[in-house]
């Protein structure tokens, strides 16, 4: 016992404190169990001596806890950690390691794992019948499919280089989830001090030189290009180099609103909207995870597709089968850049001339179809739609707010009437709903001066764990205003309903018990619950009011929920 407290040996608990500081983790967010006890008295060891340590954040619910480190990447772009207990708590994790998956998250999931010894001698031995039944024959299994990397923890010395490696696989290209398993005997057994230098993440891959200047070539030899990104303004600073390339094309950009990808209010901007697809004859991806939905819409059959992506031929996807003539492996960061000036290098004065015109025909084109959305959500006024009450929504947003969205079924509406700069819009970037409580939560812990506002549908409310979510925001003085767009129902699975059986028994019965969220639930009394409040929209002329009302009240540390109704679908 001495040796654990002399200068150079503690325990692997607080090796791991350490850690996750020296990695840049600034919060972590935890949902503790019997196997994290080591853990927790690092920490308090840590705040007692002043020592380096993230602010540790209690998620009374793991899928906050995880949504939370989701949003909190996206805002700060630094690595994530996040603790859970044992194979339950891993399990609770639930849609959030797909969503973390899918947008690439560099997060480290700790997570106990049943002690393995009963002998007393042991420190952290099995002391309750609970360490038997937690025990699993592969818990790792659960990560297995959405994570890059996983491991365990066997000794309490070997603590140190597994974090350090599961920090580095995390964050290097593609970036996504790694999972330490952590019993509680090693988290007790003596560390490893000096700890060891972090492992530096794998620079992000730049594009082949010469595949570049070919793509650039199909380029310019095009008669009509069409950009498709979802989440190229992920860093800002792309987005202006993804203006540029448009402008020098005359080429729109159909922004699939993942993030907003190009300066706020910008003429080729077509957000949510890929009806410029159509008649293209030459398509650029740039970090698109879905293109397009070939029944819906596509490019003619013969266009030719070209694609810059850190993952171009997205391996976690069975069958992604789109037409891609060439594939650059490429961070956007550094791929767009040197296309811009590789498209200069070929653009003649005669080429140049043209563009300008495709470009002039390519702003005309989408400026016809934004009045045609703002008339819509004018003429929408009297019967309480989403676009006349995302229209008053967004002339109410000060424009430092940041929007977490989850809308479902009334995305389409937000990416025609909600207007944000790049930076300060997050979708939740893949289908696993119940993702904007924790995010926005996320988002306001790593932004705090920033207005946060979450807009989602009731369904994806519900699913967010509202109640756990609004709890830790208090707790950690992170207020937020949610927007709920209270359709009465899930509309997104009684769409498909209709569209199959359009003559079925649903349908001429009026029969949709399976979808309607009736009776309803009182959001605002759920929000007083949770020590916010709350106020009930019924009409676009009442929906800008309140939002300033909801964002006062987030200034002053409570969380604000509107219920806004619409008509049931």
């Amino acid at each position: 016992m001495t040796a654990k407290n002399s200068a150079d040996v503690s325990e692997a608990a607080a090796d791991l404190v350490a850690l996750l500081a020296d990695e840049g983790v600034s919060h972590f967010f935890l949902n503790p169990g019997t196997d994290s006890a080591p853990l927790q008295e690092a920490l308090a060891a840590a705040r007692t001596a002043g020592t380096p340590a993230p602010q540790a954040v209690l998620c009374v619910h793991e899928s906050v806890a995880l949504a939370a480190a989701i949003g909190h990447h996206m805002i700060g772009g630094r690595p994530q950690a996040v603790m859970v207990h044992v194979d339950a708590g891993t399990l609770n994790l639930g849609c959030q390691i797909h969503n973390a998956q899918r947008n690439r998250t560099p997060v480290v999931v700790f997570a106990g794992r049943a002690p393995y010894t009963s002998v007393p001698q042991i420190r952290g031995h099995r002391d309750s019948h609970i360490h038997w039944q937690q025990e699993q024959l592969d818990q790792q299994a659960v990560m297995r499919a959405y994570g890059k990397w996983h491991m365990e923890v066997p000794r309490g010395r070997e603590l140190a280089p597994i974090v350090r490696r599961a920090f580095q696989v995390a964050q290097s290209s593609p970036p996504g989830p790694a999972y330490v398993m952590l019993p509680r005997e090693a988290l007790m057994e003596p560390g490893s001090r000096p700890l060891p230098r972090r492992l530096t993440p794998a620079v992000p891959p730049g594009p082949d030189p010469g595949a570049l200047e070919r793509l650039a070539a199909i380029l310019v030899a095009a008669t009509k290009v069409v950009i498709v990104t979802a989440r190229a303004g992920a860093d800002p600073a792309s987005a202006s180099v993804l203006a540029r390339i448009a402008e020098l094309l005359g080429a729109p950009v159909v922004d699939q609103g993942d993030r907003r990808n190009l300066p706020s209010g910008h003429p080729l901007h077509s957000v949510g909207d890929p009806a410029p697809l159509e008649s293209a004859d030459t398509v650029l991806l740039v970090d698109s995870e879905v293109p397009w939905v070939p029944t819906q819409i596509a490019p003619p059959k013969d266009a030719r597709v070209v694609q810059i992506d850190v993952d171009p031929i997205k391996p976690a996807m069975p069958l992604w089968c789109y037409p891609v003539e060439i594939a650059l492996t490429a961070d956007s960061r550094a791929a767009l850049p040197l296309l811009e000036q590789a498209l200069l290098r070929q653009a003649t004065a005669e080429l140049r001339q043209r563009w300008s015109g495709r470009r002039h025909a390519a702003e005309a084109e989408i400026a016809q179809r934004r009045h045609q959305a703002h008339r819509k959500a004018e003429s929408s006024r009297s019967a309480d739609a989403p676009d006349a009450m995302l229209a008053a929504l967004n002339r109410a947003l000060p424009e430092d707010a940041v929007v977490i969205e989850e809308a479902v079924t009334s995305r389409p509406a937000v990416s025609r009437q909600v207007s944000r700069a790049p930076g300060r819009f997050f979708d939740t970037g893949a289908p696993a709903l119940g993702w904007a409580l924790g995010g926005a939560f996320g988002a306001k812990l790593a932004r705090p001066e920033a207005p946060v506002v979450a807009i989602c549908g009731d369904g994806s409310f519900n699913f967010s764990v509202p109640t756990a979510a609004l709890w830790s925001a208090h707790r950690y003085a992170a207020a937020f205003v949610t927007v709920v767009l209270n359709n009465h129902s899930y509309w997104a699975s009684k769409q498909p309903v209709i569209d199959l059986y359009p003559d079925g028994a649903s349908v001429q019965a009026n029969d949709f018990a399976e979808t309607q969220l009736t009776p309803d639930i009182d959001y605002v009394a759920l929000a007083a619950a949770c020590g916010g409040i709350g106020q009930v929209v019924h009409s676009p002329q009442d929906m800008e009011d309140a939002v300033q009302w909801a964002l006062a009240e987030a200034g002053q540390g409570r969380c604000a929920v509107l219920d806004v109704h619409l008509p049931q679908p």
